[in-house]
């Protein structure tokens, strides 16, 4: 039936699902790149039809399969029950990841709100760090990229550093360190907190464990200026694309 919603409790905590998510047992690597696929999506929501076709998998029914097999393995570990069947005497064994809602467009697996939780505290990636430009990232080491997702998740521990970003921009502001652009300005209360953050150390530079230091290291720029300082390996100095639009250093 349409406009159907899925939306009973489950009794698993933020803390619980950071435990399913490392637990190399309940969760296979193909189970944490359909998570990470659904959370790049609109909404946090997906089809399973949608999820095939960007896995590029000819039918959604493995997906089915493996989202039923991983919900029965984390109940079967935390000795909970599953959400019942609305329409049988069954369970829901998808319920346990999602929360879910029927459209014309097909049923939509919701990322329960604490899974999404657990997701953003695990892998450090959230709507705020959306503004880091993928250009960032030492491609050498990009640990997941889906292509035909309506976004694109890059996981790296050094780029999602949510404390340094803020501390980052308490010092410096979020106006661009190249020109000046303040998206406040521009746009009123939409551009609020928005800019992206630049490592002046170089993530292909960085080994082993790593302390960022919010002002030494770290400065605020504006999208365009940041694509422009990685179009090039190594990349330009913010003194060098100041100077390209003929600002003074």
């Amino acid at each position: 039936m349409l406009n159907e919603e899925w939306n009973n409790p489950i009794d698993i905590t933020i803390e619980q699902w950071i435990g399913l998510l490392q637990d190399q047992d309940i969760m296979m690597e193909k189970d944490i790149k359909l998570l990470k696929l659904i959370y790049a999506s609109d909404e946090f929501m997906a089809t399973a039809s949608q999820l095939a076709k960007r896995l590029n998998m000819s039918h959604f029914a493995p997906l089915n399969s493996q989202v039923g097999r991983l919900g029965k393995r984390i109940v079967k570990r935390l000795k909970i029950e599953a959400p019942k069947e609305k329409h049988g005497d069954g369970y829901d064994w998808w319920h346990v990841l999602f929360l879910g809602k029927s459209t014309k467009e097909g049923y939509y697996w919701i990322l329960r709100p604490e899974l999404k939780e657990a997701m953003e505290s695990l892998y450090e990636v959230s709507l705020e760090d959306n503004f880091i430009s993928p250009d960032e990232v030492d491609t050498d080491n990009i640990e997941e990229l889906y292509e035909g997702a309506s976004k694109q998740v890059y996981v790296n521990r050094y780029e999602r550093d949510k404390k340094a970003r803020k501390i980052c921009i308490s010092i410096y502001g979020t106006k661009c360190f190249v020109f000046g652009f303040d998206f406040e300005k521009k746009y009123g209360e939409a551009g609020k907190h928005i800019i992206h953050v630049h490592h002046l150390t170089p993530l292909s530079e960085i080994k082993g464990e790593y302390k960022v230091d919010p002002k030494n290291d770290l400065r605020p720029v504006c999208p365009n200026c940041h694509t422009i300082i990685h179009r090039k390996k190594p990349a330009y100095s913010i003194d060098e694309v100041k100077a390209m639009i003929g600002r003074d250093a």
